[in-house]
């Protein structure tokens, strides 16, 4: 038996696939290897919990092994939740996407329906994470392409709701696949009529596995039993690049209810993060898990853009955490070839007769930011220099006789300019 068999029957064993509660709906369902469902010959088992039970399968006619995963039998025998989960899985099938698992098709058999998936060969970031944290340029790799799945399901209205690393698989060429998008949607019961597209709290509580499997990684206002949106998957991220970063769960607890609890009143504790991550790092942890769903940050290409800007290469010498910390350095040198330009100034515009005594060092710029490249005007009573103003650099002049820095340049594509 390959080791990701083994590891996956040891977990059926303890109940303990995706928080399955070890009802006996998974054993009423379960295919010995050698059934037939429709075209697919059944292999193996991989996994089962509350949401059905995997199986490895063949596809004769195809000649292609695929996963099959088959619902639980409370499903099938509700035929307006059957009539929405065929409804959702018709949009769920129209992703296309390198690093999301494809949706085949549906496979009925009787009172047995399932969903032939993908297989995706690989073990899942759940298995990766079991033996410590991920290093910091492959966390963002493995992020980076979890933003793009997300991004692309997110152009198409679709949300995961349930995104965590026992659905995130690792192929051997390092690839990451996102499985179930939308399956809990799609295969949860109808909501009540206006409560929204989000199950309630009770109502996740009583679906078995549900919860006890995602509760690390609910975001606040799905705990709530509230509406979500893709905001809920940017929580999801945030918590998922956290685990990776720092080894363990951003939230957690001894039950479900405990990291519930932690979710809805308990910041993330930020130190088990590595010291050297690049600062935009904790910047895009600490915006993904805003509590408030109106202050986090509102799309994940905006976290894939930080991502990139983590991962470019850092100057020669640089430590990779100091490239933003290094900028108020910068701006006090600034300030000090500023301070000593005046200082010059004044000794050069000083009549050699006055007493040298009386001269004293005045700053002539105030601006926030960086103030650089100074030049004295031919006449010598005015001094120009450069200055952040937004993303650019204008120029401004100062007369050395006092008043405001007047900004002479104002073109937003003017931010290579000098005096």
């Amino acid at each position: 038996m390959a080791h990701e068999d083994l590891w996956l029957s040891k977990r059926v064993a303890a109940g303990g696939w995706i928080g399955g509660s070890g009802s006996g709906d998974a054993d009423a369902l379960r295919l010995l290897p050698g059934a037939r469902l429709g075209p697919y010959e059944i292999l193996s088992l991989l996994g089962a919990g509350g949401m059905g039970e995997v199986y490895r399968a063949r596809d004769v006619n195809l000649g292609r092994d695929v996963a099959l995963k088959v619902l639980p039998q409370t499903f099938s025998a509700n035929a307006d939740r059957i009539a929405r989960f065929e409804r959702e899985a018709r949009v769920l099938a129209a992703l296309n996407h390198p690093h999301i698992a494809a949706i085949h098709g549906l496979e009925t058999s009787g009172d047995m329906r399932a969903l032939v998936l993908e297989l995706v060969e690989g073990p899942t970031l759940e298995e990766r994470l079991s033996v410590g944290p991920v290093p910091i340029l492959e966390a963002i790799a493995l992020a980076r392409q979890i933003a793009d799945a997300l991004e692309a399901a997110h152009d198409k209205g679709i949300v995961h709701r349930d995104l965590k690393p026992a659905n995130i698989k690792l192929t051997s060429d390092g690839a990451v696949k996102v499985l179930d998008f939308g399956l809990a949607k799609a295969l949860e019961p109808a909501p009540p009529s206006g409560e929204g597209d989000s199950p309630t709290l009770t109502a996740m509580h009583t679906e078995a596995g549900v919860v006890l499997g995602t509760a690390a990684y609910m975001s606040p206002e799905q705990a709530r039993g509230q509406a979500v949106d893709k905001r809920t998957d940017i929580w999801a991220f945030g918590c998922v690049l956290y685990e990776m970063l720092a080894g363990r769960t951003a939230f957690s607890g001894t039950t479900s209810s405990d990291i519930i609890a932690a979710i809805l009143g308990r910041e993330p504790d930020w130190t088990p993060l590595p010291h050297d991550a690049p600062s935009g790092l904790h910047r895009l942890l600490r915006r993904c898990l805003e509590k408030d769903a109106r202050r986090r940050l509102r799309d994940i290409g905006d976290a894939r853009i930080e991502l990139d800007e983590a991962s470019a290469p850092a100057a020669p010498g640089e430590p990779r955490a100091s490239r933003v910390g290094r900028r108020p350095l910068v701006w006090i040198g600034s300030a000090l070839a500023l301070g000593i330009l005046a200082l010059v100034l004044f000794k050069v515009m000083l009549p050699e007769d006055v007493p040298q005594a009386d001269v004293r060092i005045h700053q002539l710029t105030e601006l926030a930011g960086l103030e650089e490249a100074p030049a004295l005007s031919p006449d010598g009573k005015s001094v120009a220099f450069t200055a952040a103003v937004g993303s650019t650099r204008q120029i401004f002049v100062r007369l050395l006789a006092g008043g405001p820095p007047l900004q002479v340049t104002r073109d937003p594509a003017t931010d290579h300019l000098y005096p």
